[in-house]
């Protein structure tokens, strides 16, 4: 009896130290394959270009735009005779005349990663929306919510879609006549759904994602074109959330992160009810999201668009722009439409 148990038991062992396969060849749940772990990696570098490069960037015109009055590029300042004499163009909030503001932002890109393990062909879009307080007239408060979808095929014979919904608060202070600085902080939670049809698999998880961003921003006119350099640091963490896949296996969460610096500026033509401008950044990543390693860590962007003023009160903006120069294997473009309202 007793030698029949040892038996057994050396059986019991051999199973338990054989490999995923066999294991779920006698019914038990396989291990995930490597594909699906490389197609999350690239579902959260995108989730990653879409907050640095259509929500952030968003949010950081916006507070720009108000610090320098752009109810229309020279209008809140001079009465739209002109360009005003400086940047700041606060003029009708300082006398209280609009100290509360409104904005609607629809934005969208592209984002292709070639790289074999882990590339991507995705398209997001999404909506904001905003209101903020003008405390004094060079101290903002405000509120965005923001809602983004992303879809598309992964490699590895995968189709991804995923919506995230977020809350970013942010201020800004005009600290001199031509300097201020930016504090953003936002958090997103999301989900995202994964699917194969050769092997047929799913899988459905959550995920959350914190934003922050810190900018110090100057404008200066030389003669009638506008300089504005700005200097960035942004932090955007990413965090899956553990889930059970179509095959009943266990899949761990995961997280991720990015650390970027950016130094560039935009130059602008401020004309009576609108303002033409062209800008470039130059991007280094102290860390970067798993699986984008091979994409560098250092890059640019430039971009072109214009602000026009509807009223004193009403304007739209517009702005596209590449964000992937000297980036391997990436091409990232953006699109975003915005207007405003001042009360």
């Amino acid at each position: 009896m007793k030698s029949t148990q040892i038996v057994f038991l050396a059986a019991a062992l051999g199973i338990a130290s054989t490999g995923p396969a066999l294991a779920g060849a006698l019914g038990g749940p396989p291990s995930p394959p490597a594909q699906t772990t490389a197609a999350m990696n690239g579902m959260q570098q995108s989730e990653v270009n879409s907050t640095s490069y259509f929500v952030l960037p968003t949010i950081g015109a916006i507070i720009q735009q108000s610090l320098r009055g752009m109810g229309g590029p020279g209008m809140l300042a001079d009465g739209g005779d002109g360009p005003s004499a400086t940047h700041r163009g606060m003029a009708a909030s300082a006398d209280g005349g609009w100290p509360m503001q409104v904005w609607l932002d629809g934005n969208g890109g592209y984002s292709k990663n070639s790289l074999a393990v882990g590339g991507y062909s995705l398209t997001s879009y999404g909506t904001q929306a905003g209101i903020q307080a003008q405390i004094t007239p060079t101290f903002l408060v405000g509120l965005g919510t923001s809602w983004l979808g992303t879809s598309g095929p992964l490699n590895g014979g995968f189709t991804s879609h995923a919506n995230s919904f977020g809350l970013t608060p942010y201020i800004g202070w005009q600290f001199d006549e031509h300097w201020n600085i930016s504090a953003i902080a936002g958090y997103n939670l999301g989900r995202t759904s994964l699917r194969n049809s050769a092997p047929v698999y799913g899988a459905d998880y959550d995920n959350d994602q914190w934003n922050f961003q810190g900018a110090f921003n100057g404008s200066y006119m030389i003669d009638s074109v506008r300089l504005s350099p700005t200097v960035s640091l942004l932090h955007v963490a990413v965090n899956n959330r553990s889930f059970v896949d179509s095959n009943g296996a266990r899949v761990a969460g995961t997280s991720t992160a990015l650390d970027r610096g950016s130094a560039g500026g935009a130059l602008s033509l401020p004309m009576t009810g609108w303002e033409p401008y062209v800008r470039a950044a130059a991007e280094y990543d102290f860390s970067v999201p798993t699986g984008s390693a091979a994409n560098g860590n250092a890059g640019g962007t430039v971009g072109v668009g214009t602000t026009i003023a509807i009223t004193q009160a009403v304007w739209i903006s517009f702005d596209a722009g590449y964000n992937s120069i000297g980036r391997t294997g990436l091409s990232l473009w953006s699109a975003d439409a915005r207007a405003n309202l001042r009360f």
